[in-house]
């Protein structure tokens, strides 16, 4: 019993706003998988999407249009400067923007209606993620038309 306990510990529950076939879709790419927080390098809270050789790809994290506010306003965190705000997006969701501010931005906050999401690439190089930024805004612009 204890090992049916730890298996589906293991298994990233799948969220209809972005699926498996999305993420392959948008990025070009076959054997995706949800992987449980934890389970990989990197996989947080969320969505986890790896590569078919375990590497994270994107994570997705869904919540209330309050922590996209909060997102854009942050100036600092923990008492150290890190705003998130970096420019602002149109045409994704009711609002968008991407994110960290400086010449190379891997993650896409993004708010419609109540529902806010975060949509974050992997870094995988200088100024190089996992996803491009289009990539990431046509995985939010899906997320929002299913919100």
């Amino acid at each position: 019993m204890k090992w049916l306990l730890a298996a589906l510990l293991l298994v990233q529950a799948a969220d209809p706003r972005v699926t498996v076939a999305d993420v392959e879709k948008v990025a070009g790419l076959t054997g995706v998988q949800l992987v449980a927080p934890g389970s990989v390098a990197g996989a947080g809270g969320g969505l986890n999407f790896a590569t078919a050789d375990k590497k994270m790809l994107l994570m997705v994290n869904f919540g209330p249009a309050a922590l996209y506010t909060r997102a854009k306003a942050q100036q600092e965190y923990h008492g150290m400067p890190m705003p998130l705000f970096h420019a602002a997006v149109a045409g994704v969701g009711d609002e968008a923007f991407d994110s960290p501010p400086g010449p190379f931005q891997y993650v896409l906050y993004m708010r419609k209606g109540n529902t806010a999401a975060s949509f974050t690439a992997y870094v995988s190089g200088a100024n190089r993620a996992t996803l491009t930024m289009e990539q990431l805004k046509a995985i939010a612009k899906i997320a929002a038309s299913r919100m």
